[in-house]
């Protein structure tokens, strides 16, 4: 300004002005985003003109820790369904570290409520835990290269050395049956077992209930659902139950796979679970599996991109070809 200094509510002005248009083309960013994305449910949804398809798009921001499944997304999820016609097929693309059992549930009845045909669930990356147990109540899963499910025990939350961590519940369970097995091995042998008593005496036994209680709701779920579609397909009831109970037992077993966050990927669920599961497993240059990664990657951006000021994080996308919601957390 030919040498003369220059104003400090211009230069203020100047910056607001320039926050506010980064602002708006962030929010044009967002906008713009949704409908490619629907645009993409819509191409998924018409692959296959002779067999209408409704697709619900359930994508948890997993770098959220309260992206996980919970009794707060059912209202969205039940928004989302609204328009679905009961005569239609009806996909449900999830992705997700897990939550509640007691959720996974409901999702599932609200889905099979809007569907009258074929119930698939699609995991684009993963669906462990509840995620899993939401899958097992479909028809059919849709896997691809890079799709996991994972063990279906619950999860109890704990302090140890002052920071939290996630303990299965058959940890506790198992703790308890080896103590009490030491215990009458130590009496058998004519040991002193004062010190196994001791021990086992300091489990909490109310605690560890509710510990078996967590398991047996989430083998029962399962074992609910697996059973109903072979009943349905007109498999005896004691023939479906103990193929149920087979399925159940593998993604059940801690033992053998260890830790809870182990990946089971869709070869290994075939090799283990079908035929009472039915797997469809998509080849990474198949136009299906295409699509649904293009929309998944669409998701997992739209997470990255940043939030309004003041904005708390994005938690969950629910999608529909017609409806948006994010869940803020």
């Amino acid at each position: 300004m030919n040498g003369q200094a220059i104003p400090a509510g211009f230069i203020k002005e100047q910056r607001k002005q320039a926050r506010l248009g980064q602002m708006l083309n962030e929010l044009a960013m967002l906008q713009l985003g949704t409908p490619t994305r629907q645009n993409i449910i819509r191409q998924i949804e018409e692959l296959e003109p002779s067999k209408p398809r409704r697709l619900l798009v359930y994508i948890a921001n997993v770098a959220n820790q309260n992206s996980q499944i919970n009794p707060g997304h059912t209202v969205a999820i039940g928004d989302a369904l609204v328009d679905m016609r009961k005569e239609d097929n009806l996909d449900l693309m999830i992705h997700t570290m897990g939550g509640s059992g007691e959720t996974a549930e409901k999702i599932v009845e609200m889905c099979r409520n809007h569907c009258s045909g074929e119930f698939r669930v699609i995991i684009p990356n993963m669906a462990k835990s509840a995620g899993t147990l939401i899958a097992l109540g479909a028809d059919k899963i849709v896997m691809g290269h890079c799709s996991e499910v994972g063990p279906i025990d619950p999860q109890i939350r704990m302090t140890i050395g002052n920071a939290p961590q996630m303990v299965s519940a058959w940890t506790f369970i198992h703790t308890r049956d080896e103590l009490a097995e030491k215990v009458d091995k130590a009496i058998a042998a004519g040991e002193k077992a004062d010190a196994l008593l001791l021990q086992l005496a300091s489990v909490d036994s109310v605690f560890v209930k509710h510990c078996e209680q967590l398991m047996d709701f989430a083998k029962k779920i399962g074992v609910k659902w697996i059973a109903g579609r072979l009943i349905a397909k007109s498999t005896p009831q004691t023939e479906a139950e103990a193929q149920a109970e087979k399925v159940i037992a593998f993604l059940s077993n801690v033992e053998e796979l260890i830790i809870h966050g182990r990946l089971i990927l869709a070869r290994e669920l075939k090799e283990n679970c079908e035929p009472p599961l039915e797997i469809v497993h998509l080849e990474e240059s198949d136009e299906v599996w295409q699509l649904i990664w293009e929309l998944y990657l669409r998701c997992e951006f739209y997470f990255m991109m940043p939030n309004p000021p003041g904005t708390p994080p994005k938690a969950v996308l629910i999608e529909t070809s017609k409806v948006s919601f994010t869940i803020n957390a």
